[in-house]
């Protein structure tokens, strides 16, 4: 008899300035489609990317939330009980880079204080235009413990796989098996959901 597979289930935000390529991140690892009109995210884009991460069946629940500033109280309320965070910015955009201290700081009091962090440099196949550099990117991962960095692009696929996978480790060393439970996590995000639109 085949043992059952062992599963787990993550709540993990995307956040970074407006038009950086986060729901394009988050359709490209989920459909592999690339679209290149801009749509703006409103509030919070919900996705779910499964993968497998040594033998163990990883569910990533994938909150996209706005990245305007009037979506600020709402990006609060969907923080809650997240497990992991990609901060994205468009490495032709310094201004986008920048921002994500202020990105992190605005979620910090809701995600687990054991959260990976995994930096997502995006629109690589611009890298010609980049406004970003590798001393930037050191200082960065120094500044805010970032876990790891990827440079991706939704357009070609290039490293996109590479940074689920990493979170996907990342996060299954980072928390006990009982942490990771459907059941716990689902309990988890209602909760943290509920308190953010009460405060």
């Amino acid at each position: 008899m085949v043992p059952p597979l062992e599963e787990a289930f993550f709540k993990v935000l995307i956040v970074g300035d407006g038009a950086v390529g986060k729901t394009s991140i988050c359709t490209h690892i989920t459909t592999q489609e690339f679209f290149s009109d801009y749509r703006l995210t409103v509030g919070c884009d919900f996705f779910i990317k499964r993968i497998m991460v040594n033998n163990v069946s990883v569910t990533l629940q994938l909150f996209d939330t706005g990245g305007q500033d009037h979506f600020a109280k709402l990006r609060a309320a969907f923080a809650g009980g997240a497990k992991g965070v990609f901060l994205a910015f468009d490495v032709t955009r310094r201004d986008s880079f920048y921002n994500l201290e202020e990105w992190l700081k605005s979620i910090k009091d809701e995600i687990d204080p054991r959260a990976p962090m995994v930096l997502l440099g995006t629109k690589s196949d611009l890298n010609s235009e980049a406004e970003i550099w590798d001393e930037d990117i050191t200082k960065m991962k120094e500044m805010m413990t970032i876990d790891a960095y990827f440079n991706t692009s939704s357009y070609t696929g290039e490293g996109v796989m590479d940074a689920f996978t990493a979170m996907g480790q990342l996060l299954l060393a980072r928390y006990d098996q009982k942490e990771y439970s459907k059941t716990s996590q689902t309990a988890q995000f209602l909760e943290g959901f509920y308190r953010g639109f009460k405060e």
